[in-house]
Order: C-alpha cells, then structure tokens, then sequence
C-alpha cells in the first residue's frame, strides 16, 4: 500500500501494535462477556429446574390430600426463593388449581401443560417459565391392595414457575457497558503507548494471545507469566491472569452449587419430606438389593409390613397437623427401637416397612413384637385429648420359595392384612399353605 510507506517506522510499528492489540482486547472483551452472559443463563436455568424439580416431588401430598392450607404454604414457600415471580399448580386435567406471585406471563395452554413429563422451560415477557408433572411416586396402600398397584406411579397434576430474568438481563447490560469502556479505555492508552513498546511488546502479546486461544478452547487454568520489561505490559498480564482467575472461580462456584443442589434433590427424591425416613423409592432399591445378597451369599431377609390402627381418629379430632406430628414422633420411636444394620421406611399414609438383615427367627419375632409394643404404649397427646394407637405387623422371611422381591413383599402384605383382620395391635409371621 503506497500510503504506508509515506508515513514514518513509528507510525507504521505503532500501526503494526495497535492493529493486533485492537484485536485481543476485543477478543478477550468479548470472550468475558460471552463467559458471563452464558454463566447468568445457565445459573437461572439451573435455579429454576432445581425450584421446579424440588416443587414436583413436595407437591405430591398437596395434590393428593386437596388441602388449600398446605398448598398455599408450599406457594409461599416457592416465592420466598430469589427471581421466583409467580409459581402455579394443576390438577392432573390440567385445570388450575392455584396461584401466587405477580401473575403468570403468557400461560402455556393447558394442553401444553398436559403433555408435560420433563421439565418445560419456555421464555416469555421477560421471564423464564418452568413446568414438570407432580408423580405419585409413594402412593397409599390400603389393606387390599396387590403389589402390582401399589407400584403403579400415577400423574397428580403439574406445577409452573415463573422466574423473573429482568435482574439478569439489566446484569448483561451492566457488564457489557463496562467492558466497552474497559476496551476503549485500553484502546486509546495502547494507541497512546504504541511507538514507546513498539519494541517490546511483541512476545508478551504473542504469549497473551495463546493464552486466549487456549481459554477460548476451553482450559481456564491458563495464565500467562508476568516477565515483560514493560510495566503496562506487566499489568496487562496481572489483569489477564485476574481475569481468567475470576472466571475460574465463577465456574468452580456455579459448579459447586450446581453439584449442592443436584445432591439435595437426590436426597429429597428418596426421603419422605414429613418424617425424614427413606421414601418408597428407597425402600423398593433396598429390598432389591437385600434380594441380591440373599441369592449371593445366602444372606437372610426379614420384611416387616407396618399398618397403624386408630390413626384416623387423631387427624379427624385434632386435624392433619396433628397426624402428622404424630407420624414423625411415631417414625423416630420405630427407628430408636432398630439395630444399626436395620432400615425403616415410611412407604405410604400410616404404613411403614422394615428390613432385617441377619436376623434369626427368634429375633425377628422380638423385634417385631418390640415395635408393636413400643407403638401400642406410646401416648400421644392434642389439645388436651390423649390417644392410643396401635400397630398390626405382618413378617415374611426370604427363605425356601419366597426368594424374590414379588413374593417377600407379598408374604409380607398378606401377613399385615391376617394380623389387622385378626384383632389388630399383634405381629403374624406369614405362613405358606400346605396346598
């Protein structure tokens, strides 16, 4: 080009550094703000799959029980988290059941909702809808129930939640001025500076922008070696090292909340949320397991089919509240009364299981008969009223032709139904017919 070569060697090295700092500011500019946009958006999904996946499993009882008072309080609750603006239930017809917060932005048609088994993230009006099917995941189980329908996972309805995403767009806003003027800032001092490191700046630029590359490739424990003789390029390399230590953190960060929700929701799946004993899912992993060991080692399982009696006159005396407290009381009797390799587990409304390992007839019996009478002498007390409640235990032991999780589990539920037929408040061991 003729119009270089009538400019003087400063200009044209100071042409020569401006043009390729020009381009890493803007590279390394851009890549902080991709980093962090994509960091915000991925933070907010992460939030509201993790509200939503939390709301699925909680909303089971509210769906089920119907009660206003519980659902309005797992609403508030919901709201009560940060960025949620409005969180919704359906019933499994998809009809709207409630709502709370500022209103939903663009229902999604029910039809929609419907068709929902996995979470739906939709954007709309500035705000982040999330929607999942409430699964019935440890129905009841009456006394005539076969095992084939208390398995059947059934679908309650559907819970929405709305976040409001402005706050993270106006964050985007904010970040992006800041780093446009971070870039003009740079650019007219490299301008400025350009003939005076002329000299000097080419291998620390060199090393700066392998070390963009490497970042924008995806290693973030790229840092750059802090040896210019110049001291603007020396705390341009301090600033980059800074920088990538910054998004370093805010990924090792994001990760750790993501790793500390992902381990609570997994606790939350297998764990009743009333009494804190292992959920029905738990219980069939469990038993599955002991059936393994079993027919491995010859280990033997005993299960324990517990129905309380005379439970249903405290929560129509004294309301659900009461009934409930008198579940999680009577969860920490049975647990405080069981050896350290047993395991108790509530599995629907007032029924719990139990699982023996290693356990003797004899002391099966003992324990059992130990748990019905810890039960049947617990005193529990509401609103001045005393109640007594009892226990009908059915026991099943894996031996001979019960030795799979079918047959223990149904020897065990027909136990339970002879011992609550036959006067309640005692333990049958279930016993296979001669015929």
């Amino acid at each position: 080009m003729s119009w270089m070569r009538k400019i003087s060697l400063g200009v044209r090295m100071a042409l020569i550094l401006f043009v390729p700092s020009l381009a890493f500011v803007v590279v390394l500019g851009s890549l902080f703000v991709h980093q962090s946009h994509r960091e915000l958006d991925e933070a907010s999904l992460a939030r509201g799959r993790a509200i939503v996946s939390f709301l699925g499993p909680a909303a089971e009882y509210v769906l089920v029980s119907g009660n206003p008072v519980a659902l309005d309080s797992l609403m508030a609750r919901a709201l009560a988290q940060a960025e949620v603006a409005a969180v919704a239930f359906y019933d499994a017809d998809g009809e709207l059941l409630g709502v709370a917060g500022q209103g939903l932005v663009g229902l999604p048609s029910a039809a929609r909702i419907v068709e929902a088994d996995e979470v739906v993230v939709e954007a709309r009006g500035g705000r982040l809808q999330f929607a999942t099917a409430v699964l019935s995941l440890a129905p009841q189980v009456d006394d005539y129930s076969t095992p084939q329908q208390a398995l059947r996972t059934e679908r309650l309805g559907w819970v929405q939640v709305d976040l409001d995403v402005t706050a993270r767009e106006a964050a985007k806003r904010r970040l992006l001025l800041v780093v446009v003027a971070a870039v003009l800032v740079v650019l007219v001092g490299a301008l400025a500076m350009a003939w005076r490191l002329a000299r000097s700046v080419g291998l620390p630029v060199a090393a700066l922008v392998k070390a963009v590359r490497r970042m924008a490739s995806g290693d973030l424990d790229v840092r750059v070696s802090a040896q210019s003789t110049s001291e603007e390029l020396r705390a341009l390399e301090a600033g980059f090292n800074a920088m990538a230590d910054s998004i370093a953190h805010s990924q090792q960060t994001l990760q750790a909340r993501i790793e500390e929700a992902t381990a609570q929701l997994a606790h939350q799946a297998r764990h009743d949320p009333l009494t804190g004993l292992p959920n029905r899912r738990a219980f069939e992993e469990s038993i599955e397991q002991a059936v393994s060991i079993h027919r491995r080692a010859g280990d033997v399982v005993t299960l324990l089919y517990i129905d309380l009696d005379r439970f249903k006159p405290v929560n129509d005396t004294c309301g659900h509240a009461a009934g409930d407290r008198l579940l999680r009381e009577l969860a920490g009797l049975l647990r405080a009364r069981l050896r350290a390799q047993d395991h108790v587990f509530r599995i629907g409304g007032d029924e719990f299981a139990v699982i023996l390992r290693g356990c003797g007839r004899e002391d099966a019996h003992h324990i059992a008969t130990a748990l019905c009478d810890a039960v049947a002498a617990y005193e529990f007390v509401c609103a001045g009223r005393s109640f007594k409640v009892g226990a009908s235990i059915g026991m099943a032991r894996m031996e001979g032709m019960i030795n799979d999780v079918s047959a223990v589990m149904q020897a065990a539920d027909q136990a339970c139904y002879e011992a609550k037929h036959a006067g309640r408040g005692r333990v049958i061991e279930y016993q296979r017919s001669s015929d």
